[in-house]
């Protein structure tokens, strides 16, 4: 596959990049995409196809799962049944921003959630339209690309797009929290620190 690299800093071209990004998500492709933390992969959600390539190109287990991207807080009732209140403490603080949060859900078990603070990534899932998993653009084991030369790098033809944004900001993956009706626990401490999430919550933070 020849994987393409299209520059969203090309103003006169974003939409159109955005929208072949997009188009290819829906198609079942994988796609590279940035946000304020690191750069992502997302796919299709629904397309059972697509989330197995996305296990092979990372060499990640498959008990491991993926977190689901939304571009809009109200997305999130697509996915759990219930909101707890430490969650929605959360979400006002933090959302847009590097959090992924991890709910309970009936009959499906955990499912992560993250709506990222970049307009790029924003534009991205808002036009594909359909549900997308994402995780952190690298090989298991080796450290997440923060531009796309290194997501080019590890996945050059592996991938249908590469969004290139330049380099991400921050640098570092999200934090990753796991939230329950009685407890916040901090799975991965990542761009939000563990006393941001304790002070924004006022309560002792399990670990």
């Amino acid at each position: 596959m020849d994987t393409k690299l299209l520059d969203t800093k090309d103003i006169s071209n974003y939409t159109a990049h955005v929208n072949s990004a997009a188009e290819a998500l829906r198609q079942g492709e994988l796609v590279a995409f940035p946000t304020e933390t690191v750069y992502g992969i997302a796919v299709n959600a629904q397309m059972a196809g697509a989330v197995a390539s996305l296990y092979d190109v990372k060499n990640r287990p498959r008990e491991k799962e993926f977190a689901y991207l939304i571009s809009d807080p109200g997305d999130i009732r697509d996915l759990v049944e219930h909101i707890p209140f430490y969650a929605q403490v959360l979400m006002r603080e933090f959302w847009p921003g590097p959090l992924t949060i991890v709910f309970s859900s009936a009959g499906r078990g955990d499912v992560g959630v993250r709506f990222p603070g970049h307009k790029v990534a924003q534009d991205l899932i808002m036009g594909a339209g359909v549900p997308l998993l994402a995780t952190s653009a690298n090989v298991s084991g080796k450290p997440p690309a923060t531009d796309a030369q290194k997501v080019l790098e590890y996945f050059g033809g592996r991938l249908a797009i590469i969004l290139d944004d330049g380099p991400s900001d921050l640098k570092t993956p999200s934090t990753v929290v796991k939230v329950t009706q009685d407890s916040c626990v901090i799975l991965r401490e990542g761009a939000i620190r563990e006393e941001q999430i304790t002070n924004c919550l006022s309560v002792r933070i399990e670990r």
